[in-house]
């Protein structure tokens, strides 16, 4: 609500509860979520690093585009949680997770160590202080980029002045790079977010 209030066109929610949090145990985060939609904020949040079969919330809410994570090969991350709520997914480090039965995954390979994705971040208690520590990874790392990337694709005005969230979504999820199985699917959503096609493509356009 802060951030709305205060004029942002994209929130960024790294952060995830439990698997087996339901919508009646976090009415005042889905009320802020909903209340920063109606304004024309863009949310996108953490699909959550359980492991699991489906999506933690907040990201698994109706109005947030929910982000998975792949590895450095391009694959699902093992721990990155999949499921029908999932939009996307951008880079966020760790293991290749096994391809299922149906998947031809050549390039992924899950028993290889751990090939981390670096970032920039704080470093140390101090806010003043970035650096490119090693250890990192997760949705919470996969996220920010489709956050960017919003914000490049708004910036740039090729959605008109003030784009809709739908309108955002729809263009960052046509400009993806499909992965695995054809179209959509539960573990990779729309696919690998892509900011170049992104920036290139014509609203709303696959290219």
């Amino acid at each position: 609500r802060y951030a709305t209030r205060h004029g942002a066109d994209v929130i960024n929610l790294s952060l995830e509860f439990e698997l087996d949090v339901v919508p009646s145990e976090i009415p005042e985060i889905l009320a802020a979520v909903r209340f920063a939609n109606r304004r024309g904020v863009l949310i996108v949040a953490a699909a959550g690093n359980g492991f699991g079969r489906r999506v933690a919330y907040p990201a698994r809410a109706d109005q947030v585009i929910a982000v998975g994570a792949t590895t450095r090969n391009g694959c699902q991350s093992d721990y990155s949680n999949r499921g029908s709520d999932l939009d996307l997914t951008a880079p966020g480090g760790g293991v290749d997770a096994a391809p299922q039965a149906s998947e031809e995954l050549q390039y992924c390979h899950p028993d290889d160590p751990t090939d981390w994705i670096y970032q920039q971040t704080f470093r140390g208690g101090s806010v003043r202080v970035f650096g490119l520590p090693g250890g990192y990874e997760g949705t919470s790392m996969a996220a920010p980029h489709v956050s960017g990337i919003a914000a490049l694709v708004i910036a740039t005005g090729k959605l008109g002045p003030n784009p809709s969230p739908d309108t955002v979504r729809n263009h960052i999820q046509a400009t993806a790079r499909d992965l695995g199985t054809p179209g959509f699917d539960v573990r990779y959503g729309h696919g690998l977010v892509d900011a170049a096609r992104a920036l290139r493509c014509p609203p709303v356009t696959p290219c």
